[in-house]
């Protein structure tokens, strides 16, 4: 019995969480359209770390519709907003 160490495990949940938006036509706007790992959404001035913890879950449809998504730096806050333009 080998026992999955922390990462593995996460990495698991994501895949599932993955397959699971898939197989409901849904996916992460912000992810999809901000894949580098060099945009975050969250700064832990305690830890000093950099993550994406936001998500903005929408219909796969709604991607040929958004005119733009853009992670909005703030200073003052310790996340960041995101904001999305929809063609209406």
């Amino acid at each position: 019995y080998l026992e999955r160490s922390p990462w593995q495990r996460i990495n698991e949940n994501i895949q599932e969480l993955n397959s699971t938006l898939d197989e409901m036509n849904l996916m992460d706007l912000c992810r999809t359209l901000h894949p580098k790992p060099t945009e975050y959404t969250f700064f832990s001035l305690s830890h000093g770390t950099y993550s994406k913890t936001d998500h903005t879950i929408r219909q796969k449809i709604i991607l040929s519709k958004c005119k733009r998504t853009e992670i909005v730096p703030n200073t003052l806050l310790d996340n960041s907003p995101i904001e999305t333009e929809i063609k209406t």
